[in-house]
């Protein structure tokens, strides 16, 4: 999922890291710079254009 502001990737991560199908599964929160976007997603691959923020496990954020 994606998102304009971190805010928004915050909101989206932990909703997602909330639900039964992604129990004990991190959510991570990467910045990318050629999109100039943020991204929710459980993949935590982070390429060169790519800065990570954080993560969600179970709702609980881990900077």
């Amino acid at each position: 999922m994606e998102a304009k502001t971190i805010e928004q990737a915050k909101t989206i991560a932990k909703a997602q890291s909330l639900e039964k199908k992604y129990k004990d599964h991190t959510i991570y929160i990467i910045y990318c710079n050629r999109t100039e976007k943020f991204y929710a997603d459980t993949d935590g691959l982070v390429r060169n254009w790519e800065k990570p923020y954080g993560y969600y496990v179970n709702g609980v954020y881990t900077p």
